[in-house]
């Protein structure tokens, strides 16, 4: 993993496939985190599903939120109406 949000979000799907949940959440949850959409996207699948909690699904959008704070610019914006990879996920808290 070594800091790549991608390679987290791998381990997340890893461990989900294996049933591993408590383990599948941890590392969505660091994903969410670094702003991997995709993880969010899965905690928020996992909590329709009964697989995660209500306070882990809101700790997730807490901390995706916090990132997108942090990094929200005018070229980040430019680059999101290209690419949906760049768009952001705001209005979720």
């Amino acid at each position: 993993m070594k800091g790549d949000v991608n390679a987290r979000h791998n381990v997340a799907v890893v461990e989900e496939n294996s049933g591993n949940m408590k383990r599948a959440i941890k590392h969505y949850m660091i994903a969410s985190g670094y702003g991997q959409n995709k993880a969010l996207k899965n905690i928020q699948r996992l909590y329709s599903q009964g697989c995660a909690t209500k306070d882990e699904y809101t700790k997730a959008l807490r901390l995706y939120q916090k990132y997108l704070n942090e990094v929200k610019s005018s070229q980040r914006d430019e680059a999101a109406a290209f690419d949906d990879e760049y768009k952001y996920l705001e209005g979720l808290i």
